[in-house]
């Protein structure tokens, strides 16, 4: 799974991006929110502490895990970024 996370994990995160945008467009809000809120999520739990610890701004941070989750810290946290 790290390989396809470390390849695809943000090009993955994008399209599902756009499809749920396309879903709340037709009145279907819930997985974009759902999505939204995984995400933020994340920021709190793993991202602003990785973040720190790499001397990362913490706006650049909870960018990154708005758009692209896990698919960015985690290999940060792992040391393969």
């Amino acid at each position: 799974m790290d390989r396809v996370t470390e390849k695809f994990g943000k090009a993955i995160c994008v399209f599902l991006y756009v499809v749920f945008a396309f879903l709340a467009a037709k009145k279907k809000p819930l997985p974009l929110l759902m999505l939204s809120a995984l995400h933020v999520g994340e920021y709190f739990l793993a991202g602003r502490k990785i973040a720190e610890e790499n001397g990362i701004s913490q706006a650049e941070a909870a960018a990154n895990c708005l758009a692209f989750g896990f698919t960015w810290w985690k290999p940060i946290r792992d040391g393969k970024a």
